[in-house]
C-alpha cells in the first residue's frame, strides 16, 4: 500500500454515472419528452436510441413521428429538458460528496472532465455543494476532443501537475477507463445502473480498482496530508 500511497497524487472525476445520477434520465428523457407531448413511446423506443448520440436520436424520433421540428429543435427541446433536471433534481451517487470532502481535506488535488455541457454539470454540482471542490473543470466540446482520445485526461493531468501515472481517472464508462488506463492513468470503474452485464465484467477486470459504491473506496491509496 506505502508504494501506492505515494504514487497516486490527484484525481480526474468524471461526471455522468460517477459523481452525479444521472445516467437513468439520460436512458428516459426522449420517452418523457413524448409523453409530454401526448405521445405513449413504444416499448422498443429506449432500447433503440440509447446507442444513439442525442442527435442520431432526435433524427430517429422525428422520422418515427414525422414532426415538424427541425432536428436541431428537438435536440434542443430535449436538451432543455435535461438542464431543469440538472439544476433542480439531480442527485450525487452515494459516496461521492464524502469522498470528494476527504480527497479536499487531505490535500488531494482534483479536476473534473466531462463530456457533457458546462451550464448544466456546473448548475448541479454548485446546488449540491461540490463544485468549488474542483481546481480545474475541463469539458470535451470545448476542447474539440472526445474520451475515445486521452486529449482531456492528459490537459487534467498537466493543470494537476503530475504524470499520467500519478493521476487516478474515475470513470463509469468502459470505453473511457480504456482511453485512461492507455495513457498511463491509474483508473478506478466506478458501478453504473446503465452499465450491461458485459461491460461491468469488462470494467471490473481492467480497471486497476472497481467499485459499486464511492465509499468503498480506500482513500489511502491517495498520497496527501490532512489540512
Amino acid at each position: 500500500m506505502s508504494s501506492q500511497n505515494d504514487r497516486i497524487r490527484a484525481a480526474i472525476f468524471d461526471v455522468d454515472g460517477t459523481l452525479l445520477d444521472t445516467m437513468p434520465m439520460w436512458h428516459d428523457v426522449s420517452s418523457l419528452y413524448l409523453r409530454r407531448r401526448g405521445i405513449e413511446p413504444p416499448p422498443s423506443l429506449v432500447d433503440k436510441i440509447f446507442t444513439m448520440t442525442l442527435r442520431e436520436g432526435c433524427e430517429y424520433i422525428k422520422s418515427l413521428y414525422n414532426f415538424t421540428e427541425t432536428v436541431d429543435e428537438l435536440t434542443d427541446a430535449i436538451l432543455s429538458v435535461m438542464r431543469g433536471f440538472y439544476r433542480n433534481d439531480a442527485p450525487l451517487k452515494s459516496g461521492a460528496y464524502g469522498l470528494l470532502h476527504a480527497l479536499h481535506e487531505r490535500c488531494v488535488p482534483f479536476a473534473l472532465a466531462t463530456a457533457g455541457e458546462r451550464e448544466t454539470h456546473e448548475s448541479a454540482l454548485s446546488r449540491l455543494c461540490v463544485l468549488e471542490l474542483f481546481q480545474y473543470r475541463f469539458y470535451c466540446s470545448e476542447l474539440s476532443t472526445s474520451k475515445r482520445e486521452p486529449a482531456i485526461y492528459l490537459r487534467a493531468a498537466d493543470a494537476l501537475g503530475y504524470d499520467p501515472h500519478s493521476v487516478a481517472v474515475f470513470e463509469d464508462a468502459l470505453y473511457a477507463v480504456r482511453t485512461a488506463k492507455s495513457a498511463g492513468f491509474y483508473t478506478v470503474g466506478v458501478a453504473d445502473a446503465s452499465q450491461t452485464a458485459d461491460e461491468r465484467d469488462a470494467m471490473i477486470r481492467e480497471a486497476d480498482v472497481f467499485v459499486y459504491d464511492l465509499c468503498e473506496l480506500d482513500i489511502n491509496i491517495f498520497g496527501g496530508q490532512r489540512r
